[in-house]
């Protein structure tokens, strides 16, 4: 009786100690699953802010662009009136010269 009361004794206490195992691994697994799952909506959460601040960045590097080369298209639009212009002073003026020029040729031939 004292061999069998040992015996039962002994299997209760493995097995408390079995049970025990199994409820403290169980409780760590669930813990784990917890935090993966966190990490797994903490890491969506990542890749939608990456996303959306690569869109605004390429947004931002798209009318940068845009500005970049409407003030380009300003620039050689006032560039080439500029031009134009001085064209057209210089064409006048010019005009004006071969006009007194060859009113003083005709004049001198008319004199001479």
């Amino acid at each position: 009786m004292e061999i069998t009361s040992f015996v039962l004794g002994m299997l209760t206490i493995v097995a408390v100690i079995i049970l025990t195992v199994i409820v403290v691994g169980m409780v760590k697994i669930n813990k784990l699953e917890k935090q993966k799952q966190n990490l797994y909506q903490l890491c969506i959460s990542i890749e939608g802010d990456l996303r959306r601040l690569i869109e605004e960045t390429h947004r931002d590097i798209s009318d940068v662009e845009n500005t970049i080369v409407q003030r380009i298209d300003e620039i050689d639009r006032e560039t080439h009136r500029e031009i134009d212009q001085t064209r057209s002073y210089i064409d006048s003026r010019i005009d004006k010269v071969v006009a007194s020029g060859t009113l003083k040729n005709g004049k001198q031939q008319l004199n001479g």
